[in-house]
Formats: C-alpha cells, sequence, structure tokens
C-alpha cells in the first residue's frame, strides 16, 4: 500500500499572540490541545496559567492535526516578532510535507486441508514505525500501528504467526485516519476472500463459518442483510463484502459496484454494520460512518503520494482527486443496539475511524468477482 497524504480540506493554520514574560494566547485547529499547552510552556518559558490555547474547529484532522510542527512555527514566529502572527500553510506545502499514513508490503500466506478450513496462517506486515520516528523505545513486539487488526483475529484459522518489521524509510509518516487497520485490515480481508475462492465457496459464507465471535457474526450478519447479499445483484453489478475491528468497535461493509473497466468503476452502493458496544448518538455515528466510508474511497481509489529524490509528486488536488458528487453511492448504515445490560469489563468502542478500514478491501472484493482479476 502507497503512502497516502492526510489532505485536510483545511490547511494547517495557527495564530499566536506572545507577549514576553506576560502570555502566551494560541488559536488553532488542534486534535492535541494539552500537547501543544505542553510545547508552549517548553518555547516561552511561561508558566501554564500564561498560557490560553483556544481548539477551534478542525477543518478535518484525519490525525495529522495532532502533529505540532504548524503550532511551533508560529509561535516561534510571534516571539521573535512580539507581535500576533497568523500563520497558514499552502496547499502545496500542506501536500509536500506531510506526514504521511505509512506505506506497507504484506506477506500472507495460508493452507487449507481437504474441506476448506484453514489450518495454519502466516501474515508479515513491512512498514515504516510511526511511532518509532517519534523517539518511542519499543518493546518486543514493535510498533502496535503496524500490527494492530491482524493480531487477535477471531477466525479459526488454526495455527498462526503474525510479524512486523520496521522499515527504515525516512519519509516522515503519521496517523491518519485509522492508523495500522487501514493496511492490515485490507491485506486480511483480501486474503480471505481468496482462501474463500480456493475452497470454493461463497465468501459471506465463508467467513461466518470460520468466525469464533458472536459479535463479529453479528456485525457480519447485519451487513450482509443490509446489502441484500443473498439476492443476486442486478446485471453488470457485483459486490464484495469485509469485516474488521479497531478502537474497540466491529464494522462490516458490503460494497456494489458498477461499469467496470480496465480504467474505472462506479460504487453504486455501500451497506455498512457497526457494534460500538453502546451507541451513544446514532445520528453522530451513521454520519461518521458515512464521512469514513467517503474517506476510504477517495484512499483506494486515488491516495498516493509518490516521490523522486525524496521529492513529493502530489502538490494538490489535480494530483490527488476526490470523488464528485454525481459519483456519490448511497450509503446505509446500521447500528447493531447496544447491550440491555451493559459490563464494565467491554470496553465503548469509537466510531470517527471505523469507516475506513473495510472500505478498500469490500471494494476490491468486489472488483475481483467482476474482474476475475485480484488486485493487490
Amino acid at each position: 500500500l502507497p503512502y497516502v497524504a492526510h489532505a485536510c480540506m483545511e490547511v494547517l493554520n495557527c495564530t499566536v499572540d506572545y507577549r514576553a514574560g506576560v502570555k502566551c494566547e494560541i488559536w488553532a485547529p488542534t486534535q492535541s490541545a494539552r500537547s501543544v499547552l505542553s510545547l508552549a510552556i517548553q518555547m516561552t518559558g511561561l508558566l501554564e496559567s500564561q498560557i490560553a490555547v483556544h481548539t477551534m474547529y478542525l477543518g478535518g484532522g484525519l490525525g495529522r492535526k495532532a502533529e505540532l510542527d504548524f503550532v511551533s512555527q508560529t509561535i516561534q514566529a510571534s516571539m521573535a516578532l512580539g507581535k500576533p502572527v497568523k500563520l497558514m500553510w499552502p496547499r502545496e506545502e500542506d501536500f509536500t510535507r506531510d506526514q504521511y499514513r505509512p506505506m506497507g508490503v504484506v506477506k500472507a500466506k495460508a493452507g487449507l486441508n481437504g474441506t476448506g478450513q484453514i489450518t495454519g496462517w502466516t501474515y508479515r506486515n513491512v512498514s515504516p514505525s510511526i511511532l518509532g520516528q517519534r523517539g518511542s523505545v519499543l518493546g518486543a513486539k514493535g510498533d502496535s500501528q503496524g500490527y494492530e487488526a491482524s493480531q487477535g483475529l477471531p477466525y479459526n484459522i488454526g495455527a498462526r504467526l503474525t510479524e512486523w518489521v520496521s522499515h527504515p524509510s525516512p519519509i516522515p509518516v503519521g496517523f491518519w485516519r485509522s492508523v495500522g487497520a487501514s493496511i492490515n485490515t485490507f491485506a486480511v480481508e483480501c486474503f480471505i476472500d481468496e482462501l474463500a475462492k480456493a475452497a470454493g465457496e461463497d465468501p459471506y459464507l465463508f467467513r461466518r463459518s470460520r468466525l469464533t465471535d458472536a459479535r463479529w457474526i453479528a456485525v457480519l450478519d447485519a451487513a450482509a442483510a443490509l446489502g441484500n447479499w443473498s439476492t443476486p445483484p442486478a446485471a453488470g453489478r457485483f459486490r464484495g463484502i469485509a469485516i474488521g475491528s479497531a478502537f474497540n468497535s466491529i464494522v462490516a461493509e458490503v460494497v456494489e459496484i458498477s461499469s467496470v473497466t480496465a480504467t474505472g468503476l462506479r460504487i453504486n452502493r455501500v451497506a455498512c454494520a457497526i457494534d460500538c458496544y453502546i451507541p451513544v448518538n446514532p445520528g453522530q455515528i451513521q454520519a461518521q460512518m458515512q464521512g469514513g466510508i467517503v474517506h476510504g474511497i477517495n484512499a483506494a481509489l486515488y491516495g498516493q503520494q509518490t516521490f523522486v529524490n525524496g521529492v513529493a509528486q502530489a502538490k494538490n488536488f489535480n494530483r490527488s482527486r476526490m470523488i464528485r458528487l454525481n459519483e456519490m453511492p448511497q450509503i446505509d448504515v446500521t447500528i447493531i443496539p447496544g447491550p440491555q445490560a451493559s459490563s464494565r469489563t467491554v470496553s465503548i468502542g469509537g466510531v470517527g475511524e471505523l469507516g475506513v478500514p473495510t472500505l478498500a478491501p469490500a471494494l476490491v472484493n468486489a472488483h475481483a468477482k467482476a474482474t476475475g482479476q485480484r488486485v493487490r
């Protein structure tokens, strides 16, 4: 998978009013207000009580606005000039000086016995370390972002080995919506589809008969029902399915496509089911899943940053396009109801990132059904 820019609609920006020995007031669309405060204390030497951080609307965050580079620049400028400073990055700087979703290469191998049961599974992810680039000392298991959503899979897959290998690329990488799950759910769920084909089974039923977790099965069933999986699609349409988990939530999606050619396709519909254990605000959950699905579509079809001699090549939306209004698919979302009696031993799930990971594998699985060619 390639490096991907965050491409926030609102470019990085910050305003700082620094008065030497008196105050430092900061306005920033930040995902990390506490980190901004700590940075300001370190840079100015002021007391916490002399610093005010105003958290603005993000204008798109997606992990990029958890970073501090644009805030640091603005503080430095205000300190040097002794007056308020507003800093805005040009779009070209935003694209070419990003901290990208890591690229990754995944190799997966599995064995099937005579009845189509998975008897063994090996999985290796090679990708740069987000935490390692930030100076974290990685333990024996490595960077959790490198292997999340590929370990602890509730599939009955026999003996298994999951590995992450750090790639030494110096290109800056950062937290991108759904982080490691965006790489690993793609690889896992595309591979599961390949195994289903090798076993001669329906991809939905293949998953269902090998899942060992009741919540996963319920989510898979809900997505299949919402996506009309048991009913043949109209002529010229094809469906793919995928399921995954991250941030303590489980999501399955069915993607239906048509007009498949050598150079493109049309996504007609996405059916999405989510179990976040306790749904607090159903309307917001639906909106987050819809937005995440659009984010996933853009990344799957168009998102890629390339480099020549270390220089980023996509500098604006003319080289990293998004889907247009008339390309928007129908999106339906079903939310698994919370339990009648909740348990404090079960973590409530997140919803802000969960629309992304399963979109690409479901899309690729539909494309493979349409063309007979597997895009890896």
